[in-house]
Protein backbone atom coordinates (compact mmCIF):
# COMPACT_ATOMS: atom_id res chain seq x y z
CA UNK A 1 0.00 0.00 0.00
CA UNK A 2 1.35 3.63 -0.93
CA UNK A 3 2.54 5.89 2.15
CA UNK A 4 0.19 8.15 0.96
CA UNK A 5 -2.59 5.96 1.20
CA UNK A 6 -1.56 5.32 5.09
CA UNK A 7 -1.34 9.27 5.46
CA UNK A 8 -4.82 9.70 4.23
CA UNK A 9 -6.18 6.68 6.33
CA UNK A 10 -4.49 8.17 9.47
CA UNK A 11 -5.29 11.84 9.05
CA UNK A 12 -9.30 10.52 8.39
CA UNK A 13 -9.05 8.90 12.55
CA UNK A 14 -9.75 11.00 15.29
CA UNK A 15 -7.10 11.80 17.87
CA UNK A 16 -7.24 9.45 20.85
CA UNK A 17 -5.95 11.60 23.62
CA UNK A 18 -5.99 9.23 26.77
CA UNK A 19 -7.09 6.22 27.88
CA UNK A 20 -8.22 6.53 31.48
CA UNK A 21 -10.01 9.72 30.95
CA UNK A 22 -11.86 8.66 27.98
CA UNK A 23 -15.64 8.19 28.37
CA UNK A 24 -16.08 6.35 24.57
CA UNK A 25 -14.26 5.84 21.94
CA UNK A 26 -13.33 8.44 19.79
CA UNK A 27 -15.18 6.52 16.51
CA UNK A 28 -17.14 3.41 16.69
CA UNK A 29 -15.36 0.34 15.70
CA UNK A 30 -18.35 0.58 12.51
CA UNK A 31 -16.97 3.73 11.62
CA UNK A 32 -13.37 2.42 12.47
CA UNK A 33 -13.21 -0.67 10.19
CA UNK A 34 -14.91 1.18 7.31
CA UNK A 35 -11.86 3.62 7.44
CA UNK A 36 -9.83 0.24 7.45
CA UNK A 37 -11.42 -0.73 4.69
CA UNK A 38 -8.45 1.28 2.54
CA UNK A 39 -6.28 -0.68 3.88
CA UNK A 40 -5.30 -3.35 0.96
CA UNK A 41 -5.89 -6.89 1.59
CA UNK A 42 -2.89 -8.13 2.75
CA UNK A 43 -2.57 -5.39 5.56
CA UNK A 44 -6.02 -5.97 6.60
CA UNK A 45 -4.85 -9.90 7.40
CA UNK A 46 -1.89 -9.22 9.02
CA UNK A 47 -4.01 -6.24 11.33
CA UNK A 48 -6.31 -9.04 12.09
CA UNK A 49 -3.50 -11.06 13.52
CA UNK A 50 -2.22 -8.68 15.07
CA UNK A 51 -5.65 -7.87 17.08
CA UNK A 52 -6.17 -11.75 17.67
CA UNK A 53 -2.10 -12.09 19.55
CA UNK A 54 -2.85 -8.77 21.37
CA UNK A 55 -6.11 -9.03 22.38
CA UNK A 56 -7.12 -12.49 23.46
CA UNK A 57 -10.17 -11.39 25.78
CA UNK A 58 -13.32 -12.82 23.42
CA UNK A 59 -12.14 -16.32 24.18
CA UNK A 60 -14.31 -18.37 25.49
CA UNK A 61 -13.91 -20.66 28.59
CA UNK A 62 -14.01 -23.86 26.10
CA UNK A 63 -10.51 -22.75 24.75
CA UNK A 64 -8.48 -25.32 23.10
CA UNK A 65 -4.89 -24.40 25.00
CA UNK A 66 -2.43 -26.01 22.33
CA UNK A 67 -4.39 -24.67 19.89
CA UNK A 68 -3.80 -21.56 20.96
CA UNK A 69 0.06 -22.00 21.06
CA UNK A 70 0.36 -22.99 17.81
CA UNK A 71 -2.40 -20.87 16.55
CA UNK A 72 0.46 -17.80 17.96
CA UNK A 73 3.38 -19.23 17.07
CA UNK A 74 2.23 -19.34 13.17
CA UNK A 75 0.71 -16.15 13.44
CA UNK A 76 3.50 -14.43 14.60
CA UNK A 77 6.09 -15.71 12.32
CA UNK A 78 3.30 -14.41 9.64
CA UNK A 79 4.09 -10.43 10.58
CA UNK A 80 5.86 -8.34 8.12
CA UNK A 81 7.39 -6.17 10.52
CA UNK A 82 9.92 -6.51 13.30
CA UNK A 83 8.28 -3.41 15.13
CA UNK A 84 4.77 -5.66 15.16
CA UNK A 85 6.84 -9.11 15.81
CA UNK A 86 8.39 -7.16 19.09
CA UNK A 87 4.92 -5.74 20.13
CA UNK A 88 3.52 -9.14 20.45
CA UNK A 89 6.14 -10.92 22.44
CA UNK A 90 6.17 -8.24 24.73
CA UNK A 91 2.35 -8.53 24.64
CA UNK A 92 2.78 -12.46 24.85
CA UNK A 93 5.50 -12.39 27.22
CA UNK A 94 3.20 -9.87 29.46
CA UNK A 95 0.83 -12.29 29.68
CA UNK A 96 3.15 -14.99 31.11
CA UNK A 97 4.61 -12.84 33.47
CA UNK A 98 0.83 -12.19 35.44
CA UNK A 99 0.32 -15.79 35.18
CA UNK A 100 3.56 -16.38 37.00
CA UNK A 101 2.65 -14.05 39.44
CA UNK A 102 -0.53 -15.39 40.30
CA UNK A 103 0.51 -18.85 40.57
CA UNK A 104 3.07 -18.00 43.07
CA UNK A 105 0.62 -15.87 44.92
CA UNK A 106 -1.45 -19.30 44.85
CA UNK A 107 2.04 -21.18 46.45
CA UNK A 108 2.76 -23.56 43.40
CA UNK A 109 5.95 -24.01 42.24
CA UNK A 110 7.59 -23.77 38.94
CA UNK A 111 5.85 -25.26 35.70
CA UNK A 112 7.74 -28.79 35.62
CA UNK A 113 7.96 -28.70 32.12
CA UNK A 114 10.60 -26.91 30.11
CA UNK A 115 7.95 -24.85 27.57
CA UNK A 116 4.77 -24.40 29.87
CA UNK A 117 3.40 -20.94 28.07
CA UNK A 118 4.10 -18.09 25.48
CA UNK A 119 5.93 -15.34 24.20
CA UNK A 120 9.76 -15.32 24.87
CA UNK A 121 10.54 -15.78 28.75
CA UNK A 122 8.79 -18.34 30.18
CA UNK A 123 11.95 -20.13 30.36
CA UNK A 124 13.67 -17.31 32.26
CA UNK A 125 11.21 -17.28 34.03
CA UNK A 126 11.03 -21.11 35.57
CA UNK A 127 14.93 -20.50 35.77
CA UNK A 128 14.34 -17.34 38.61
CA UNK A 129 10.73 -19.02 39.88
CA UNK A 130 12.20 -18.17 43.19
CA UNK A 131 13.12 -14.34 42.61
CA UNK A 132 9.82 -12.26 43.95
CA UNK A 133 10.00 -10.29 40.61
CA UNK A 134 10.96 -13.54 38.52
CA UNK A 135 14.09 -11.05 37.81
CA UNK A 136 12.26 -9.31 35.19
CA UNK A 137 11.43 -5.58 37.26
CA UNK A 138 13.39 -4.01 35.19
CA UNK A 139 12.29 -4.94 31.41
CA UNK A 140 8.81 -4.69 33.30
CA UNK A 141 8.49 -1.48 35.82
CA UNK A 142 4.74 -2.68 36.82
CA UNK A 143 5.90 -6.05 38.16
CA UNK A 144 5.95 -4.81 41.70
CA UNK A 145 2.66 -2.65 41.41
CA UNK A 146 1.17 -5.72 40.29
CA UNK A 147 2.25 -8.32 43.06
CA UNK A 148 1.17 -5.40 45.56
CA UNK A 149 -2.40 -5.84 43.82
CA UNK A 150 -2.35 -9.17 44.02
CA UNK A 151 -1.65 -9.50 47.69
CA UNK A 152 -4.16 -6.86 48.40
CA UNK A 153 -7.07 -8.54 45.99
CA UNK A 154 -7.56 -5.47 44.20
CA UNK A 155 -8.13 -6.38 40.37
CA UNK A 156 -9.75 -2.85 39.48
CA UNK A 157 -6.26 -1.07 40.19
CA UNK A 158 -4.12 -4.18 38.68
CA UNK A 159 -6.24 -4.13 35.67
CA UNK A 160 -5.43 -0.22 34.98
CA UNK A 161 -1.70 -0.88 36.07
CA UNK A 162 -1.92 -3.44 33.77
CA UNK A 163 -3.50 -1.40 30.30
CA UNK A 164 -0.97 0.95 30.98
CA UNK A 165 1.74 -0.54 30.62
CA UNK A 166 0.35 -1.46 27.47
CA UNK A 167 -0.76 2.03 26.41
CA UNK A 168 3.16 3.25 27.42
CA UNK A 169 4.61 0.52 25.32
CA UNK A 170 2.57 1.82 22.33
CA UNK A 171 3.51 5.19 22.86
CA UNK A 172 7.20 3.93 22.64
CA UNK A 173 6.46 1.96 19.50
CA UNK A 174 4.68 4.86 18.03
CA UNK A 175 7.46 7.74 18.29
CA UNK A 176 9.04 5.39 15.40
CA UNK A 177 6.03 5.24 13.36
CA UNK A 178 4.12 8.44 11.96
CA UNK A 179 2.19 7.65 8.59
CA UNK A 180 2.92 4.02 7.67
CA UNK A 181 1.03 0.38 8.62
CA UNK A 182 2.49 0.28 12.02
CA UNK A 183 0.77 3.80 12.73
CA UNK A 184 -1.87 2.14 11.77
CA UNK A 185 -1.61 -1.01 14.19
CA UNK A 186 -0.99 1.12 16.57
CA UNK A 187 -3.70 3.27 16.38
CA UNK A 188 -6.17 0.24 16.48
CA UNK A 189 -4.49 -1.49 19.19
CA UNK A 190 -4.62 2.02 20.91
CA UNK A 191 -8.45 1.74 20.06
CA UNK A 192 -8.93 -1.50 21.51
CA UNK A 193 -7.48 -0.27 24.91
CA UNK A 194 -9.78 2.87 25.06
CA UNK A 195 -13.10 0.00 24.23
CA UNK A 196 -11.95 -2.03 26.95
CA UNK A 197 -11.62 0.46 29.42
CA UNK A 198 -14.92 2.68 28.20
CA UNK A 199 -16.74 -0.62 28.94
CA UNK A 200 -15.09 -2.27 32.06
CA UNK A 201 -17.40 -3.43 34.88
CA UNK A 202 -15.39 -3.50 37.72
CA UNK A 203 -16.97 -6.34 39.59
CA UNK A 204 -16.24 -8.60 36.69
CA UNK A 205 -12.25 -7.69 37.45
CA UNK A 206 -11.26 -10.75 39.07
CA UNK A 207 -12.92 -13.28 36.54
CA UNK A 208 -11.66 -11.21 33.81
CA UNK A 209 -8.20 -11.76 35.39
CA UNK A 210 -8.78 -15.31 35.89
CA UNK A 211 -10.26 -15.95 32.36
CA UNK A 212 -7.30 -14.61 30.53
CA UNK A 213 -4.16 -15.44 32.95
CA UNK A 214 -5.74 -19.20 32.83
CA UNK A 215 -4.49 -19.40 29.09
CA UNK A 216 -0.75 -19.50 30.10
CA UNK A 217 -0.93 -22.14 32.71
CA UNK A 218 -2.10 -24.96 30.34
CA UNK A 219 0.49 -28.16 30.51
CA UNK A 220 1.90 -26.90 26.56
CA UNK A 221 5.19 -29.38 26.65
CA UNK A 222 5.85 -30.89 23.27
CA UNK A 223 2.76 -28.69 21.97
CA UNK A 224 4.75 -25.55 20.26
CA UNK A 225 5.51 -26.05 16.53
CA UNK A 226 9.24 -26.99 16.39
CA UNK A 227 9.27 -28.34 20.17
Amino acid sequence: MAENAYYTLLTSLPHIDSLFDSKITPISRLQLDRRLSMLNQEDKETLIKVEQLMHWSHLGDDVDEAALIKLAARLHAELPSQTLRDLVNWRLDMRTVMAALRRKMQGKQAPGDPQWSYGTRYAYIRRNWSNPTLGLQHAFPWIPQAIDCLNKQDYLILEKTLLEAVWRRLDDAGRQHSFDFEAVVIYVLRWNLVARWTTYDGEQALERFNELTDLALGEFVNQLPGA
